[in-house]
């Protein structure tokens, strides 16, 4: 088979024009925003990454470079920065988590950004990684994970739990990048007599 419409080869037309197939993964994927009530996805989390699986390349083997990339930025550069913020905050006064976001940027951002050249994943990734400790600053900044049982009034399992659903909802985001290349793949044509 040739090359994917998006790669230019028009020969191979899609099974779904480009448009309807967004707009098809779109209407699948809104009752998960609106229906699931405490369970509800932060479906602009999944649309981010969605756009990062084009920006990637829209191909099968992005994975390699998405799922190891964005957990390392949710988890060094956002969880961890922030775990250790939230400890020290109540002891720094009124702007505390101000003043430990500061402190603790010293250590785990710096870390964040020099363990880029520990993976090729990493490297070619930065794009996921950094996308990984915004979605988490988001994410967990706006409560926008279930508040649910051990989670509520614990800070520290407020941060690691938010963690957990950004990459679940990362993990979706790319998923539905997928779908989306799935729904507009091309198909051969079929040789007429």
């Amino acid at each position: 088979m040739g090359k994917h419409w998006l790669q230019g080869d028009l020969s191979y037309p899609a099974r779904l024009p480009l448009h309807w197939a967004v707009v098809v993964v779109v209407i699948l994927v809104l009752p998960l925003a609106f229906l699931l009530g405490k369970w509800s996805f932060p479906i602009w989390v999944s649309f981010i990454v969605w756009a990062e699986y084009f920006t990637l390349g829209a191909k099968l083997d992005t994975w390699k470079v998405v799922i190891p990339s964005l957990p390392f930025g949710v988890i060094i550069g956002g969880a961890a920065w922030v775990s250790c913020s939230v400890a020290i905050a109540p002891h720094l006064g009124k702007w505390g988590l101000m003043y430990a976001l500061m402190i603790f940027s010293i250590l785990w951002i710096a870390l964040l950004v020099y363990g880029l050249r520990w993976t090729r994943a990493w490297t070619v990734g930065t794009l996921a990684v950094f996308n990984g400790l915004t979605l988490f600053l988001a994410v967990y900044f706006t409560g926008a994970y279930p508040q649910i049982g051990g989670v509520v009034g614990n800070s520290q399992a407020a941060v690691w739990w938010a963690g957990f659903w950004t990459i679940l909802m990362a993990v979706f985001g790319w998923f539905l990048g997928w779908l989306n290349c799935f729904l507009t793949f091309g198909r051969e044509k079929t040789k007429q007599s």
